[in-house]
């Protein structure tokens, strides 16, 4: 009996040993099945990530799938702004500063950006933006469909294919801040229709719409006919530019600038628009037909670039046909850069302003010079910029015409000459 005991104690010690062996082997089993299952998960993302299914492109966040694809990005555009310029009460309406030095910071640009492409022929785009600390508002807000021959058609809001200053991004311009010249004629937002073609060496554009600078306009709103220039719903307007590339490409003139070892390339543009004010019954509402027109030239090469523009505006103001108006205003634009380093670039701008002198101006003729250093950390995706701006004449007639105070350039406006802004800047775009 005593051997019979031994034996079934035994027996059950190994068995409990056995199932304990058994189920640490399971566990063991279990642990390796999912670390497999987290590698081989973790493999399967790296792959798509790496076929371009999702991440960072260099320039945009996206999201990519079978003829889908989705851009996120953004703009941040920080700047500390010093203006110097005469004590002048008459020149500072509206509570504009008339201390001869004004500063402070400013956050010119903050904008979200989204876009992409549904099917590869469908594309789409939406920006939201707040500039100036001003209230959030839309900019970009269109669709479109590419053809396979090189056509494309878009509807919604975007920017009339006019001043080339004016086409290319904010955030790829040489100096802080687009011209004042630029600011007086811009095209600005606009919403219509568009039909563009593009070929190798060439392409072309043409849009019908609201007008010139009628961003986020409804239909039943009027024409702004009091300034120097054109802003609000038009009856209509039609919008033609055309491009030639004499050398390069055309992606290397979405931007102003030239990094070392770049080719030499010579783009030529030419654009003109034509529109109406709406027509109403309003006592001494002033009809106006706007015709403007331009004629540019981009040339790049090894950490050099040269961009110039003529501009021409022909206005007709009219109550009755016994006190109609006619006026020629013209403008100029002429920059350069040299990136004497590698990621660092010196830069000049003149900009000009000719005012017919029909308008009683005390000035016919307004000039801006711009000087300024350009620091690349990653491109345009962080850079620093310290410029300063020039303004040479007096501009209180600009100011009473709605052209100033243009924060955005650091230029208010006074009756004396020599007025200066600084700007210092940086950019994050991500």
């Amino acid at each position: 009996m005593k051997v019979k005991g031994l034996l079934m104690l035994a027996g059950a010690a190994l068995s409990v040993s056995g199932a304990a062996a058994l189920a640490q082997s399971q566990s063991s089993d279990e642990v390796r099945a999912v670390v497999a299952e987290m590698l081989s998960d973790a493999e399967t993302r790296s792959s798509l990530l790496a076929g371009g299914d999702a991440g960072h492109d260099g320039s945009d966040f996206f999201i990519a799938g079978d003829g889908f694809r989705l851009n996120v990005g953004g703009q941040l555009q920080f700047r500390y702004v010093l203006n110097f310029r005469d004590d002048d009460a008459t020149a500072a309406p509206n509570g504009r500063p008339n201390d001869d030095f004004t500063h402070g910071f400013q956050t010119r640009r903050t904008r979200f950006d989204i876009d992409g492409e549904l099917n590869k022929d469908w594309f789409f785009r939406v920006r939201f933006r707040n500039d100036n600390g001003d209230s959030a508002s839309v900019d970009y807000a269109y669709a479109g469909y590419k053809f396979a021959n090189g056509l494309k058609a878009t509807w919604g809001q975007f920017k009339l294919p006019l001043l080339r200053e004016e086409m290319v991004s904010s955030a790829k311009q040489l100096a802080a801040e687009r011209s004042l010249t630029n600011g007086a004629y811009t095209q600005g937002f606009s919403q219509g229709i568009q039909l563009s073609y593009e070929q190798e060496n060439w392409r072309g554009f043409v849009a019908f719409s609201d007008g010139l600078n009628s961003i986020n306009t409804d239909f039943i709103e009027s024409e702004n006919t009091g300034g120097f220039g054109t802003r609000g719903q038009a009856e209509y307007a039609v919008t033609a530019r055309g491009e030639f590339l004499f050398s390069g490409n055309f992606k290397q003139f979405e931007d102003f600038t030239s990094a070392k070892g770049s080719d030499f390339g010579f783009l030529l543009g030419a654009a003109v628009h034509w529109q109406q004010s709406d027509n109403t019954s309003t006592v001494n509402d002033p009809d106006r037909d706007t015709l403007e027109y331009t004629v540019d030239a981009s040339l790049e090469g090894d950490s050099w670039n040269i961009f110039g523009a003529f501009i021409g505006r022909y206005q007709e103001d009219s109550v009755t046909s016994a006190a109609s108006q006619d006026f020629n205003d013209f403008g100029a634009v002429v920059q350069g850069g040299w990136r004497f380093a590698e990621n660092t670039e010196l830069f000049a701008r003149w900009d000009a302003i000719f005012a017919d002198s029909d308008r009683g101006f005390s000035e016919d003729t307004y000039n801006f010079l711009t000087v300024g250093l350009n620091q690349y950390y990653a491109g345009h995706a962080a850079k620093a910029t310290l410029d300063v701006v020039w303004s040479f004449e007096n501009t209180s007639d600009l100011a009473v015409f709605n052209s100033l105070p243009n924060t955005g350039v650091g230029i208010i406006g006074q009756t004396d000459e020599n007025e200066v802004a600084i700007r210092l800047q940086f950019q994050l775009l991500f």
